[in-house]
């Protein structure tokens, strides 16, 4: 007979322990334990006692719809005390129980590597027929920093965190600047643009463009076939080193690259056209390198959210 929720959350604490999975917190009155699917469902986990431990509503919620490496390691990224054991032994239990019933073909892994630094332990690596992983994921960098810029040709800001959408992060190049004869004004005509930052209010910042151009400018929405070359422009902390160190590729400025997304990493990411990347929530797909900039385009493969400090899987 199958076990309806309740027992088996108790079958998770009777077999773990009190405590999170995630943060390692002893379950309270306050902290109160749930289910949590190692495997997500929407990735094919099966709601079974070999897929499910006990974490706190907490983490439950904040980790979405992550699969377990990436969320383990976010867990450690935020300072928690993750125990990638009982993660570990759930993951080689859902194997020997699918083998057993047969099925769940979205959840089975193919193969298992090494995750080095958890907790001192071997981490199962998920490669499934579905989308929890892929046998060539590895992380390659981290989300350095993540930058928004509200309106074409004005300095942005940066940000903890943001929505990507089909047509890049939420927000970003939403407002165009148009003059007194609705011709489009860009700063490559207008240099002083640059250094003024968009707060994404159209009145606001058409007043503040105003003073610094000495006319009359007003916002207007960006049509979705002008918002921008690419969804998303990434870009790696060392191409920007070295391009002020003089080494920049042949067409490129050396001048900010004004990406969205700033990446530490170990290697070049303009080696990456053609691949996927995963970067939080969202997978990207890097399709070609800017002619005139640094990094890389990317398009949207699936919407999601990204988080500074979050790993990039290649």
């Amino acid at each position: 007979m199958a076990l309806d929720r309740a027992a088996r959350l108790r079958v998770a604490l009777e077999r773990d322990g009190a405590t999170c999975v995630w943060c390692g917190r002893a379950f309270t009155a306050q902290i109160v334990p749930t289910t949590e699917h190692v495997v997500p469902r929407v990735k094919g986990g099966p709601s079974w006692p070999e897929n499910e431990v006990a974490a706190c509503r907490r983490c439950n919620s904040d980790r979405g719809h992550r699969g377990p490496v990436e969320w383990l390691e976010e867990c450690r990224r935020r300072g928690w005390d993750p125990d990638a054991d009982r993660v570990t032994r759930s993951l080689a239990e859902l194997v020997g129980a699918i083998a057993r019933q047969g099925g769940r073909r979205r959840a089975r892994p193919t193969s298992t590597a090494s995750c080095g630094g958890c907790a001192g332990s071997t981490m199962s690596r998920w490669h499934s027929v579905g989308d929890v992983g892929q046998p060539q994921d590895r992380v390659v960098g981290r989300v350095e920093q993540i930058w928004v810029y509200p309106v074409r040709s004005l300095a942005g800001t940066p940000v903890p965190e943001a929505d990507v959408t089909g047509r890049g992060l939420a927000g970003d190049r939403a407002w165009t600047v148009v003059g007194a004869d609705d011709q489009v004004v860009r700063a490559k005509d207008e240099p002083a643009m640059a250094d003024v930052t968009a707060t994404g209010n159209p009145r606001t910042d058409a007043d503040a463009l105003g003073s610094v151009l000495g006319r009359a400018v007003h916002l207007v929405p960006t049509p979705e076939e002008g918002a921008g070359v690419a969804p998303v422009h990434l870009v790696s902390r060392g191409a920007i080193e070295r391009a002020a160190a003089g080494e920049v590729p042949e067409g490129c400025s050396a001048d900010d690259p004004r990406a969205n997304v700033v990446l530490t990493l170990d290697g070049d990411e303009r080696t990456w056209v053609g691949r996927e990347l995963r970067v939080g929530d969202a997978v990207l797909e890097v399709t070609r390198t800017p002619k005139h900039c640094l990094g890389v385009y990317a398009d949207v493969r699936r919407a999601g959210r990204i988080r500074v400090g979050d790993p990039v899987l290649l």
